[in-house]
């Protein structure tokens, strides 16, 4: 793990240590520097779940990912920092069919000042700013919206959003066991090509903003920013690969099509 080099993509000149602090600082500075997006998937580039290839690419080629890789290299940087950090397994909840298999979502558990925070890089919009103290039905609120974990059995523990009228939607649930990165290898594959996994099926690159969030698809792109809202329609690939350099700084394709 080549820290400066991780910090420098994220824009972070602060302390590194492993005080809350700075690991609210890191959490936050992640979620405004690096996208969470599905690219590899659309433009035929395997996934390794190794930490040298993520490095690479999220830190190296100043890609994004999803969860498998950004919360997987987020634990690398963590530890080497000197965090005492965990992986653990999310199972993310679909509307239609509830909560997804073991190893759907890579999160973290982070344990600071005696206590445990979860931590996700990976989860869009779904997630707040900063890290989530452990605490059962404590609100915690920030510019990205309100959270709430629960106890959903006597196994799992669920993270809530609220959404706007006031109902608590689940977001994952989890457990505080550690994983192995390779445990998460079979639905990491399954994620990249299967017809059945929501990343499959669309373009996706999406980051946040101080006061809002930037999402692209393949057919359109949103801006929200300080409750303004900007729609636009992209209307081929050459518009995308245009659109995903101005506002994600990604470059795909050949720098021709940038023109």
């Amino acid at each position: 793990m080549n820290i400066n080099a991780y910090l420098n993509r994220l824009l972070y000149a602060g302390p590194v240590d492993t005080s809350l602090a700075t690991l609210r600082k890191l959490h936050y500075h992640h979620l405004l520097t690096i996208p969470l997006e599905n690219l590899s998937i659309h433009y035929g580039e395997a996934i390794i779940l190794e930490p040298d290839a993520l490095f690479t690419k999220i830190v190296q080629q100043k890609r994004g990912g999803f969860c498998y890789e950004l919360n997987g290299l987020f634990y690398e940087l963590l530890r080497a920092i000197g965090f005492q950090v965990r992986r653990i397994s999310g199972r993310v909840y679909d509307p239609e069919i509830g909560f997804n298999a073991e190893f759907d979502h890579l999160a973290i558990i982070a344990h600071v000042d005696g206590i445990d925070w979860l931590v996700d890089v990976g989860f869009g919009r779904r997630f707040p700013f900063y890290p989530m103290p452990l605490r059962l039905n404590l609100i915690q609120s920030d510019a990205s919206g309100r959270y709430l974990l629960t106890e959903y059995d006597a196994n799992y523990f669920a993270i809530n959003q609220r959404d706007r009228t006031g109902e608590w939607i689940p977001a994952y649930l989890f457990t505080r066991t550690a994983r192995e990165l390779s445990d998460f290898a079979s639905m990491c594959h399954f994620h990249q090509t299967s017809a059945d996994s929501y990343f499959t099926q669309n373009k996706l690159c999406t980051i946040a903003l101080t006061h809002g969030r930037v999402t692209m698809t393949d057919s359109a792109l949103k801006i929200t920013s300080n409750n303004q809202l900007i729609n636009k329609a992209v209307r081929d690939k050459p518009e995308f690969e245009h659109l995903l350099y101005q506002y994600f700084g990604i470059q795909m394709a050949q720098p021709d099509v940038l023109v």
